[in-house]
C-alpha cells in the first residue's frame, strides 16, 4: 500500500491542491458536457480535435445532482490526486488513474470506512474496511468483497461476540469459508469451521472433541 497517502508529504500535497481547487470552485464553468456536468479549471487542447478543449490538470466538475469531482485531470479524466463526491451517499478520495480509484479510501454516510487499494473504483487487493465502529476487517479484497486471507476485529460487542475477539482465517466472495482461529478477549483460542459464514463445529485448540452446531 502506498504510505504517501498517510505520510507529510502526501497530507501537503492534499492541502496545496485544496487550496488552488478552492479558487478554481469560484470561476465560471469552462466546459458543459451532454449529460449536464460543468467543468471549471485548466484546459488544453485536444488532439483530436484542436477546437475542442479537454480537461487536462487541476479542475473541479459538477453535475446536476450535486455530485462532485475536484483533483488532477488528464486528457480528460479524472487522473492523479483527487476526491469524488456524492453528497449523502459516499466520498472515494486518493490516487486516479484514466477514471478510476486506484489506491486510497471510501467513506459512506453510514460510518463505513476503507482504505486500501481499489481495481476500477472497487475495492480489490489489500485493504481494511471499518463496518461504522462495530468490526474491523484487515486483508485481501476482490471486486468489493473480503476475498483470501483476513482477520476481523469485534470493535463493540454483539449477540455473537465480545469487544476484542478476533478472527483470523479465508475468505470467499464476502463470507467466512473453511479453518478459521478464534481469539478471545481473555486470549482463549479456539478452532472453527465456517460454511458459507456459519460456523459449523469448534473447539478449543488443544481439545480434540469437535461440538457441532446446526
Amino acid at each position: 500500500m502506498n504510505k504517501l497517502l498517510h505520510s507529510k508529504t502526501g497530507k501537503l500535497l492534499s492541502s496545496l491542491l485544496k487550496k488552488k481547487l478552492k479558487n478554481i470552485r469560484n470561476i465560471k464553468p469552462i466546459l458543459t458536457f451532454p449529460d449536464g456536468c460543468k467543468y471549471s479549471g485548466m484546459t488544453r487542447k485536444d488532439p483530436k480535435n484542436k477546437k475542442k478543449l479537454i480537461a487536462e490538470g487541476l479542475g473541479y466538475a459538477i453535475w446536476p445532482d450535486g455530485q462532485y469531482y475536484e483533483g488532477q485531470y488528464k486528457k480528460g479524466l479524472f487522473h492523479g490526486w483527487g476526491k469524488y463526491t456524492s453528497p449523502g451517499s459516499h466520498i472515494l478520495s486518493g490516487i486516479w488513474k484514466n477514471n478510476f480509484l486506484t489506491e486510497g479510501e471510501m467513506r459512506w454516510s453510514d460510518g463505513r470506512h476503507y482504505f486500501g487499494k481499489f481495481k476500477k473504483s472497487k475495492y480489490h487487493g489489500k485493504g481494511s474496511m471499518n463496518y461504522s465502529g462495530n468490526i474491523l476487517y484487515v486483508g485481501n479484497w476482490k471486486d468489493n468483497l473480503a476475498d483470501g486471507k483476513g482477520k476481523l476485529t469485534v470493535l463493540k460487542s454483539n449477540e455473537h461476540d465480545k469487544k476484542g475477539t478476533i478472527l483470523i482465517g479465508k475468505f470467499k466472495k464476502g463470507t467466512q469459508q473453511g479453518k478459521f482461529e478464534k481469539i478471545l478477549p481473555n486470549g482463549s483460542i479456539m478452532d472453527c469451521i465456517f460454511v458459507n459464514g456459519v460456523c459449523t463445529k469448534a473447539k478449543w485448540k488443544n481439545d480434540k472433541k469437535w461440538t457441532f452446531f446446526k
